[in-house]
């Protein structure tokens, strides 16, 4: 496709994305159409199925529902919406249809989600479209670069203070450790003082041995709890990290952390700084490590001319 024909479905499809957009509100039963949306970028319902696919990875229903669930994850971690009504605005004819999709969608009950402090609810998006609040229009955003299909962004994480269960060598040994960690938790009553839910890996350089490497599960935790369960703890320094999200289970974040660096960092103009710790940061409490949204946090520097 020639560059002037790609740059004229870009905003052929960004012009439909703001429609669908504005069509959050409508029943489930009366979603938009592919005819209505053919017609305001004038081309036929085929044509423009294939391309909008072509462009944004996945369907116009698609799309639509996954914005629909990530507008109804905002109101739920920000508002005091009753889930009812949040289930209705979002298309859905009842709360049980609505909990359904949206534990399928997100391996969490809606309810469980009110609770959360740091909650992202963003679900994996190919090509970088996603729900905000804001004013209308509603922000959107079409990845045109091309490569790399998943987003970066580049932010300053604060100092975290963390109590976790180690697991030295082979990181595969991380799911014991969170079973040992989620058992003492248990124990002790204490899932209610964690405020973020994290594997954190301090030696990520390849120059050290597999044998040798450390890794933890671990939460964070406020500087007034009180550690007197045999729990490790450290402090992971403030600084400036790279994050992708990835959506799915457990065993395909290590083929997603090395895709999204090999494609990102070497044209970035930011290296690994091995000082700090690289975090993979779950959405949850990581009880179903089978489903998990998460924060792929690398540590970088700018890299030096």
């Amino acid at each position: 496709m020639r560059d002037t024909t790609r740059h004229d479905w870009h905003e052929k499809i960004e012009k439909a994305i703001a429609a669908i957009i504005e069509s959050l509100d409508e029943p489930d039963h009366k979603p938009i159409s592919l005819r209505y949306l053919s017609q305001i970028i004038h081309t036929s319902p085929y044509h423009f199925h294939r391309m909008f696919h072509e462009f944004t990875g996945e369907t116009v229903h698609n799309c639509l529902r996954r914005l629909r669930l990530e507008r109804a994850s905002f109101k739920l971690n920000n508002t005091y919406e009753r889930i009812t009504d949040i289930a209705l605005d979002s298309g859905y004819d009842s709360l049980e249809s609505f909990s359904k999709a949206f534990k399928s969608a997100y391996g969490l009950n809606p309810s469980e989600v009110r609770n959360f402090v740091n909650w992202n609810g963003l679900l994996y998006s190919k090509s970088g479209i996603h729900y905000k609040p804001a004013t209308k229009p509603l922000w959107y955003y079409l990845n045109r670069r091309g490569g790399n299909d998943m987003e970066t962004k580049i932010i300053t994480l604060p100092e975290k203070r963390i109590v976790c269960v180690e697991n030295v060598g082979d990181y595969w040994g991380l799911p014991i450790a969170w079973e040992k960690f989620h058992k003492i938790l248990g124990e002790n009553n204490l899932h209610q003082y964690g405020r973020e839910w994290m594997s954190v890996f301090p030696d990520h350089d390849e120059k050290i041995p597999v044998e040798e490497k450390r890794s933890y599960a671990a939460m964070t935790v406020d500087k007034d709890f009180v550690n007197k369960y045999g729990l490790k703890e450290f402090i992971v320094p403030e600084g400036i990290y790279a994050i992708a999200v990835h959506f799915g289970d457990t065993e395909g974040i290590g083929p997603a952390w090395d895709k999204w660096l090999a494609e990102w960092l070497p044209h970035s103009g930011w290296e690994v700084d091995y000082s700090r710790p690289n975090l993979e940061w779950y959405q949850n409490r990581v009880c179903d490590p089978e489903l998990t949204l998460t924060f792929m946090c690398t540590p970088v520097k700018k890299v030096e001319n």
